[in-house]
C-alpha cells in the first residue's frame, strides 16, 4: 500500500522577486506616463485649433450677414459723454457671440438697451450679476492647454479672460498706427470688409492668435468694463507694433507681456488667418515675416514658416 502524499503548498514570492516586480511596474508606468501626457496635449492642441476654426467660421458668418467683420471696439456716439451715455458698448468678441452659438449670452443686457452691453456689464458697478458676462464660460474662448485661464472671470462681475487675441490691423483701421481711432463713434466706427481691406489677400493676413489668459497682474479680456481699447483682447496696437509685437515663446506668467501674444503649445503659435485657415507659426519666424502677416495692405511676401 503506497504512502499518501501531502500536497505541497506553492512557494511564496521572495522579497527579491517582489522588488523586481515592483521595479518592472515602475518602469512601465514611467514609460507610459509621457505617452499619456502626449496624448492629452495632442487632444488639447486639437481642441484649441478647433476653437480657432469656430471663431473663423463665426467671423465669416458675421461678414456674410453684415457684409463686414465685427468692429474691434465700439462705444457710444459722438458727444461730450460718449461712453457714459446709454449707447451700445461692445467689442469684436461680444459681437461674435451670436455667431458661435452664444446668442443667449449676447442678449444678457437688460432693458432699455440697445444691445449689446448697456447698462454696464460689470455687476460690481451696481448691475445685476445675473446679467454679467462673468461666470458665463465661453469654451470656444478658452484653450485647455493654458493652466492660466482659471478662473475665467476676475476683478469683478464683468471682467472675463480669453485665450485668443485679435490683430488690430485685421479688424480696425490699418493706417492709424494702432491707436484705435474713432472707435467711440458708434455706427461710424471702423469695420473691415472683404475684399477691400485685405489687398494682400485674406490668406496672407493674420487675424487671431492664441495667448495666455492671465499675464502678470493683468488678463487678456474679451469682456470688461469700462469699455476701453486698453483692455481688449488685442495685439499689434500702438504699444507694441509690427516687428515689436512678435509673440513670446511660453514665458512664465510673471515674465509675459500682456501687449504681446504668447505661444501656449510647444512647436509653434496657433493662428487664424483671415480666410479661415489655421497656421502653426514657427517660433523662429523672422520678425519681419511676422510683421508682414499683420498688415492687410502692405504688399509684402508672407514668410511665416
Amino acid at each position: 500500500m503506497s504512502a499518501r502524499r501531502t500536497p505541497r503548498r506553492p512557494a511564496a514570492f521572495t522579497l527579491i522577486e517582489l522588488l523586481v516586480v515592483i521595479a518592472i511596474i515602475a518602469i512601465l508606468v514611467g514609460l507610459l506616463l509621457p505617452a499619456v501626457q502626449k496624448v492629452r496635449e495632442a487632444a488639447a492642441r486639437a481642441q484649441c485649433q478647433n476653437n480657432l476654426k469656430q471663431i473663423g467660421i463665426g467671423l465669416h458668418n458675421y461678414h456674410a450677414q453684415w457684409n463686414m467683420f465685427p468692429p474691434m471696439a465700439r462705444c457710444g456716439a459722438p458727444g461730450p459723454n460718449w461712453c457714459t451715455e446709454p449707447y451700445e458698448k461692445g467689442n469684436l468678441w461680444i459681437y461674435l457671440l451670436p455667431f458661435i452659438e452664444q446668442d443667449p449670452v449676447y442678449k444678457l443686457s437688460p432693458p432699455p438697451g440697445p444691445s449689446p452691453r448697456w447698462p454696464s456689464i460689470d455687476g460690481a458697478n451696481g448691475q445685476d450679476p445675473a446679467t454679467s458676462l462673468a461666470g458665463k464660460v465661453i469654451k470656444v474662448y478658452l484653450c485647455p492647454s493654458d493652466a492660466n485661464n482659471v478662473p475665467n472671470s476676475t476683478w469683478g462681475n464683468g471682467w472675463v479672460v480669453s485665450n485668443y487675441a485679435a490683430n488690430h490691423d485685421a479688424f480696425h483701421n490699418p493706417n492709424d498706427g494702432g491707436w484705435m481711432s474713432n472707435w467711440h463713434v458708434g455706427q461710424s466706427s471702423w469695420q473691415s470688409r472683404m475684399p477691400a481691406t485685405y489687398q494682400d489677400g485674406t490668406s496672407n493676413t493674420l487675424g487671431i492668435t492664441e495667448t495666455y489668459g492671465y499675464c502678470g497682474p493683468t488678463g487678456n479680456l474679451w469682456a470688461h468694463e469700462t469699455v476701453t481699447p486698453d483692455w481688449h483682447a488685442m495685439f499689434n496696437d500702438w504699444s507694441a507694433r509690427g516687428v515689436d509685437s512678435k509673440f513670446q515663446i511660453q514665458p512664465t506668467r510673471n515674465q509675459c507681456n500682456n501687449r504681446l501674444p504668447q505661444m501656449i503649445h510647444s512647436g509653434g503659435l496657433q493662428a487664424l488667418m483671415m480666410d479661415g485657415s489655421i497656421r502653426n507659426i514657427n517660433p523662429a519666424v523672422n520678425v519681419y515675416g511676422w510683421a508682414a502677416a499683420l498688415t492687410p495692405q502692405g504688399n509684402e511676401t508672407l514668410t511665416l514658416d
